[in-house]
């Protein structure tokens, strides 16, 4: 996580999801003054990140109706996916191109690059996402976080989706 925060020069957090939520696990935060800050601990809503999204998608259209059932799909922006068919959408297209993006949905000026992160058994065991003030993140970044999470998986014996 260090590794990608000082290539990057922007925060770098892992999460898990419990039931409805992620939460932070672990962060990588950059050595500038201006950058995205999330707690160790801390909770938000799965269809307002960008792991979120992708841990909704691998769940199934199924699991995404009854997340959205639960919630009623809260905003917390002007850009927050607040649809059904939108959500489903979003996280289907994310699952298949491997990566997600928060694009201030939980928070304007705010947005962050997602991955998934498998393990042994091919069930998701974490995400792994880049948060940065939204006119720093760059798609670009998207190879870079894949990679990152490759090798702090692979070096614990899982694997990031589609990789061998």
């Amino acid at each position: 996580m260090e590794a990608l925060r000082d290539k990057l020069g922007e925060s770098v957090n892992l999460t898990i999801r419990e039931g409805d939520v992620v939460v932070y696990l672990e962060k990588a935060t950059p050595n500038r003054l201006m950058h995205v800050q999330q707690i160790v601990g801390s909770r938000a809503p799965l269809h307002v990140t960008a792991v979120g999204k992708l841990m909704l998608g691998a769940a199934g259209e199924e699991a995404i109706r009854g997340y959205a059932d639960r919630t009623n799909l809260p905003s917390y922006s002007r850009n927050t996916i607040s649809t059904l068919p939108r959500l489903v959408s979003e996280c289907q297209e994310s699952l298949a191109q491997g990566y997600a993006l928060d694009n201030e949905e939980a928070e304007i000026d705010v947005g962050c690059i997602g991955v998934l992160l498998y393990n042994g058994s091919g069930n998701v065991a974490a995400g792994l996402s880049v948060s940065a003030p939204i006119e720093r993140r760059r798609l670009a970044w998207v190879d870079d976080v894949i990679e990152a999470g490759r090798t702090i998986f692979g070096q614990m014996g899982y694997r990031v989706q589609g990789q061998p």
